[in-house]
């Protein structure tokens, strides 16, 4: 009986000596004015949800989906112009990062006339390849490497025309012509200094991004001498593993190999008919052949040709058919290649994007030239929803859809229409969250990453998207839960307007929601508020929302706690 009594008093003895300091109104303040902005957005990361974009469509499935939060609303952090013009280049995120390739930049291509059936005037391969290999002397091409929260300039490493690389274990894997063998180098490079660390010659020019999976390295190449292509593996030591042969005047262009559960799928282009193809399906270890499927993906122009992606056993890739004027997503069985659904979406160029049982992509209606965006379902091919896009989607890619899992955006960039706005839709219906304007048109593809979205335009400039006024942390306490709202940029925010929820328990007994607006927060200050009181037992969700006036979107961040009478504990 005497421990029980003593239990009680220690425990409310505590209760009394923590109320007082956390204080029972909504709002306390905490101010953090640090000497150095970019020592301190380095301190930080750790505290945001650090989510990287390791290489081209995030992934080795190429899914374009990250887990990271995306901006609710379009606030420039910071623009870097690095000098040189960037092509078909995506920005790829590692261990606070940003990587820039600034790709091929050489004579385009006309497309082809989509007015006749079929095309009557084409270059030949060699004509193409002409092309490509007619070398701007005014450019000068290379991988830049850029702090991502910042923009500050960290190195750059001189290359003609590198493709976008692959970032594993602070190595970054790249390939690049060589101007004088026409032959391409693989590159492996020091993430922290850019110093070479290696080099191994390919067997040909390899058109296509770095893929890495399983501690193997994916390429394409094409052998300009032979007019052959190979799906090439290597070790992250650049030796040999396999290649696998391809038909003549067969290339991935463009086109990033995916990789799943041992098997690789990759997409080819036939130069001799500008859109027939193959979609293979290998083994990864050995490069034997398992199956494949007859798929057309029209390159023109921009390196345009589309990748497939791949995710729980099903692979998705886009397929032309320019005879009938029709365009169609098709899905099919990851072990044997077998159809599981086709939909005709109209003609896409894209990579499609997956994430929670949804795949996005884009196309262009050609009987009325609208752009379309679409949402389908990844088992059924059902479309949940589709919206009319700005510009006209026409062999970019660039117009390749990217997610996070409650954003889609899209950059439908083309040149006879001069768009060149970053679009963010919401993934459940559609709707317009926001927009951004480049300064110029963008040929890449963006990225997202530690919940901010990166892209660049054909001028050199790279852009970093962020909401400048977070969620920064949300934690427990006695009676209480806290969020923790900060200013990342330099200049004061005013009327931010918070709403902090905690609801479960057992029964459903634990309902409480604070609200407040914080009238004024400095640049690079955070304040703390509370939901209060707090108390119960069981399971809770703690909800956390903030806006400012203007923004179309609010942000908002959840947790999962557990109660126990007054202690609010943090569990996911």
């Amino acid at each position: 009986m005497k421990t029980k009594i003593i239990s009680i008093i220690v425990f409310v003895l505590l209760i009394a000596t923590i109320i007082p300091v956390t204080g029972t109104t909504n709002i306390n303040n905490i101010s953090e004015k640090q000497m150095n902005w970019i020592n301190k957005e380095k301190i930080s990361q750790t505290t945001i949800e650090n989510n990287d974009w390791p290489m081209f469509r995030y992934d080795a499935a190429n899914a374009g989906c990250s887990p990271s939060i995306a901006p609710s609303n379009s606030q420039l952090n910071w623009k870097q112009m690095i000098g040189d013009n960037i092509f078909t280049s995506t920005p790829i995120i590692s261990n606070g990062k940003l990587f820039m390739s600034t790709n091929w930049y050489y004579s385009l291509i006309d497309p082809p006339n989509i007015t006749k059936t079929p095309f009557n005037e084409y270059q030949s391969p060699n004509e193409i390849f002409e092309d490509f290999l007619i070398y701007n002397d005014d450019y000068f091409g290379g991988l830049y490497c850029l702090d991502d929260a910042t923009g500050a300039p960290l190195w750059n490493y001189p290359m003609y025309a590198p493709n976008e690389p692959a970032i594993i274990d602070d190595k970054v894997y790249v390939t690049d012509l060589n101007m004088y063998s026409y032959y391409s180098n693989l590159y492996c490079l020091n993430s922290e200094t850019g110093s070479e660390i290696w080099q191994q010659m390919l067997d040909g020019l390899s058109f296509s991004p770095t893929i890495i999976a399983d501690e193997k390295i994916f390429l394409g190449t094409f052998n300009i001498d032979t007019y052959f292509g190979k799906l090439n593996c290597y070790d992250l030591s650049g030796n040999d593993i396999w290649s696998y042969p391809l038909a003549q005047n067969e290339i991935l262009l463009g086109s990033a190999p995916a990789y799943e559960n041992g098997k690789v799928y990759f997409m080819t282009t036939d130069l001799g008919t500008y859109f027939g193809g193959e979609l293979y399906c290998l083994n990864a270890e050995t490069g034997q052949y398992i199956w494949s499927k007859p798929i057309s993906s029209i390159f023109f122009y921009y390196f345009g040709s589309p990748s497939p992606s791949v995710q729980n056993g099903k692979v998705y890739a886009v397929d032309i058919n320019l005879y009938s004027y029709t365009g169609y997503l098709k899905c099919f069985d990851a072990e044997n290649g077998n159809p599981i659904w086709t939909r005709n979406v109209g003609w896409s160029f894209s990579t499609p994007a997956i994430s929670n049982n949804s795949i996005y992509v884009t196309s262009l209606d050609i009987y009325s030239y609208n752009s379309l965006l679409y949402r389908l379902n990844a088992n059924t091919g059902d479309i949940i929803w589709s919206i009319p896009i700005p510009g006209f989607i026409y062999f970019f890619t660039s117009c390749s859809p990217i997610c996070s899992e409650s954003k889609v955006f899209v950059l439908p960039t083309d040149l006879y229409s001069y768009e060149n706005t970053l679009y963010c839709y919401d993934a459940s219906d559609g709707g317009y969250v926001w927009s951004y304007e480049l300064d110029y048109q963008s040929l890449g593809s963006p990225s997202i990453a530690n919940e901010r979205v990166y892209i660049s335009d054909s001028s050199g400039g790279i852009y970093c998207i962020e909401d400048l006024i977070k969620i920064w942390d949300i934690s427990g306490g006695i009676f209480n839960v806290k969020t923790e709202i900060k200013n990342i940029g330099y200049y004061d925010i005013t009327n931010v307007s918070w709403t902090v929820s905690a609801i479960g328990g057992m029964f459903g007994m634990i309902s409480t929601t604070s609200t407040g607006v914080i009238t004024l927060l400095g640049g690079n200050e955070s304040k703390i508020v509370r939901a209060f009181p707090v108390f119960g037992l069981g399971k809770i969700q703690i909800i956390s929302k903030i806006s400012i006036p203007g923004q179309s979107v609010a942000i908002r961040k959840s947790r999962e706690g557990f109660v126990v009478g007054p202690v609010v504990f943090i569990t996911s």
